[in-house]
């Protein structure tokens, strides 16, 4: 089926299957039917995401929003991959858009479809995502896939900077973290605001501050490929007795019930920039609501003047539910969704 053919179909009744998973308490909706991705050209994985961002986000909007989801859905897309090495393609969305990268994403695909038997039990599956090239690990047991570690793309400090807030009388520090998406990283401290689900609102609206102040001010080029990105993700996070903890506030104010993959990454990146982790110790990291993914940094090298770490995050993922979700044209809830076709 062509573009073309498949547009024609927008305003007729079609029918789309998901598996939807939790990692560590956050959703994936996964879309395995009802869409022909063969119609996604392109030369890789983020090029596909694009044509599909321009082309078929109402799809992105059916699959995440009420009545069929709510405002912290997060999604995903497998395509065909275009790196020779890769077993498997896939993309990420949520409410508000895209991201390049998603750690709890991607242990809940890698779950799923091999569960499903859509992918063959295997040692390192490799997956092929907008940010590149990244490696899992999945752990079998008798009940099917234990855990999945990801070894993730490169990760590194950008810079660090000082910004002026409507919530703080004093400016607070922002470290700007690479770990497959970009990161404002801020210690609750900073902002004066307990993390614990009683100050969610607060803390996702200062999250969200934090995110368009940092892209006002910070013009970011990855210093290896040379593109050009901006923050997507606020973390907000604290040191405690046991595991450190954290909120990641993403797409339009929505939290991550998870620890976050790339968020933990991102986190032991700065904790190794500053010395406070080693390469091989292993790094326990919890969410808002207390479930957690466990770290590591496995190399680190210097490249074009930025240390780089190479971490995996570990953790599980469960299939929740396999369905089908309709869109009917003459439904006016779905049409009002879908106005920005």
């Amino acid at each position: 089926m062509t573009t073309d053919e498949y547009l024609e179909k927008i305003d007729s009744e079609l029918e789309f299957t998901t598996v939807d998973t939790h990692t560590a308490g956050e959703p994936t909706r996964i879309l395995v039917d009802g869409f022909d991705s063969s119609t996604l050209e392109g030369d890789s994985v983020r090029a596909k995401r694009e044509l599909f961002a321009q082309q078929y986000d109402w799809i992105r909007k059916l699959l995440t929003e009420e009545p069929r989801g709510h405002n912290d859905m997060f999604g995903a897309v497998t395509v065909e991959p275009s790196d020779v090495e890769a077993d498997l393609g896939v993309f990420f969305f949520d409410g508000g858009g895209y991201l390049d990268m998603c750690g709890h994403g991607t242990i809940g695909v890698v779950t799923a479809f091999v569960e499903l038997g859509l992918l063959d039990e295997k040692e390192v599956i490799n997956v092929e995502t907008p940010a590149g090239l990244v490696s899992t690990k999945p752990k079998f047991g008798e009940g099917g896939v234990e855990q999945v570690e990801i070894q993730n793309v490169k990760s590194f400090v950008h810079e660090s900077i000082a910004i002026s807030t409507s919530f703080s009388n004093s400016p607070i520090h922002v470290d700007i973290v690479y770990a497959g998406n970009y990161f404002a990283m801020i210690d609750s401290k900073e902002i004066d605001t307990k993390i614990s689900t009683k100050n969610t609102t607060a803390l996702v609206e200062h999250g969200v501050e934090i995110r368009d102040i940092v892209n006002e001010r910070v013009d970011l080029v990855h210093p290896i490929s040379g593109e050009a990105g901006e923050v997507s993700i606020t973390e907000i996070y604290a040191s405690r007795d046991g595991p450190d903890h954290s909120i990641v506030v993403f797409g339009d104010g929505q939290i991550d019930r998870s620890p976050c993959g790339t968020g933990t990454c991102a986190k032991m990146a700065l904790l190794h920039d500053s010395g406070n982790l080693d390469v091989g110790e292993e790094y326990l990291h919890a969410s808002i609501i207390g479930t957690q993914f466990e770290g590591k940094i496995t190399s680190v090298e210097q490249r074009n003047g930025t240390q780089l770490i190479t971490p995996t995050v570990t953790g599980s993922a469960w299939i929740i539910g396999k369905q089908t979700l309709l869109k009917q044209p003459r439904d006016p809830i779905t049409s009002l969704n879908m106005s920005s076709k």
